[in-house]
């Protein structure tokens, strides 16, 4: 079970530590985690610019000449909501700041990557450091004896904030 493990936490990790793909593999991450907000301000944005036409023309009506005596009252309804989709939508894009990965971290990592791919490559491994490195990529490990899985989180956490994880699954 250990090999089956180890093996399967080797090639992830390996394979994120090419190229610059741990970098896209977290951005797609944080992408996925915010999805429904990224809509969301997508929708007010369109909903705002189809509401700032929609005020232009009515004033324009107004300043034409066009207007009715409720065309300002329905001005004045339409400003307020623009106002409160604007404080929204400013709300919301503040807390999806854009998402940038320090070079340091991501460095870090892949210098981690590689040591841990040594000590497991080792034929006399240190379990001591094999246990301080792995604790930094796995955060749970599950053994299921009826499905005979074994499921192994990996999650890369920068001061507080998971970057990104992903569940594998090993078959014993």
């Amino acid at each position: 079970m250990e090999e089956v493990v180890t093996n399967k936490l080797r090639t992830t990790l390996m394979r994120l530590s090419m190229d610059n793909q741990l970098e896209e593999e977290i951005r797609m991450y944080h992408n996925e985690k915010n999805k429904h907000v990224i809509a969301q301000v997508s929708s007010l944005a369109a909903g705002i610019e189809f509401l700032e036409k929609r005020v232009d023309a009515v004033v324009g009506d107004m300043n034409a000449g066009k207007g009715k005596s409720f065309h300002q009252e329905m001005l004045d309804e339409m400003k307020t909501e623009l106002v409160e989709k604007k404080a929204e939508h400013a709300a919301l894009s503040e807390g999806l700041r854009k998402f940038d990965v320090p070079e340091e971290y991501i460095a870090s990592v892949k210098y981690d990557i590689q040591t841990l791919i040594g000590l497991l490559d080792a034929e006399v491994q240190n379990p001591q450091m094999l246990h301080q490195i792995v604790s930094k990529f796995v955060s749970k490990v599950v053994v299921q004896r009826e499905t005979k899985n074994v499921y192994v989180k990996v999650q890369f956490v920068n001061a507080d904030d998971v970057l990104y994880e992903k569940n594998i699954v090993a078959e014993m």
